[in-house]
């Protein structure tokens, strides 16, 4: 139960790095800002549930190797997410939203990993039929989390380093999906 909590923490925790240069302190952008972090955490649990039903189309022909497609896939979300480790720490993943569009385009790309996962919801599934809002709660959290503290350079060093963690607790899940 506690790995599979950690596994949603970690899993949202891009949106929280997309939100990390948008702040809830400026007072004129507050219900946009906020507008952003619904967007991006509703694009969690959107992205899941298409990987979900696209998974059910044909994961269950590849039921002997559930075990494998678990590890395959959690280690295609970590390494992801390492990449993406390299960016934050350079301050190459701030987002600037300038419109509608780019916002949409931004939760669909952070919801890439919650995609993947919904793929193997037919093998692995932490919370049965509540995933998809424990998803969208968790990143909404996530995103107002990193939209109150005050960007700074320590801040996205901090980001990259719970990244990295974050990858790890996925990747551990994929592992122990084996045993």
């Amino acid at each position: 139960m506690i790995l599979n909590i950690l596994f949603i923490i970690a899993l949202t925790f891009p949106v929280a790095v997309a939100s990390a240069f948008f702040s809830l302190s400026d007072k004129k952008e507050w219900g946009r800002n906020l507008m952003f972090a619904l967007i991006l955490a509703l694009g969690q649990g959107v992205m899941y549930t298409l990987g979900e039903l696209l998974g059910g189309t044909f994961m269950h022909l590849l039921e002997r190797l559930s075990k494998w497609i678990v590890l395959g896939l959690c280690f295609s979300v970590s390494f992801r997410m390492l990449l993406d480790t390299l960016k934050i720490r350079n301050g190459e993943n701030l987002f600037f939203i300038q419109n509608k569009k780019q916002l949409f385009l931004l939760s669909i790309a952070l919801g890439i990993n919650a995609f993947i996962i919904g793929l193997m919801a037919d093998f692995y599934e932490p919370f049965q039929n509540i995933t998809p809002y424990l998803l969208m709660g968790v990143a909404f959290i996530w995103s107002l989390v990193e939209m109150l503290i005050p960007f700074s350079k320590m801040k996205l060093t901090f980001n990259s380093f719970l990244n990295s963690i974050c990858a790890g607790v996925i990747l551990v899940k994929g592992l122990l999906g084996l045993i």
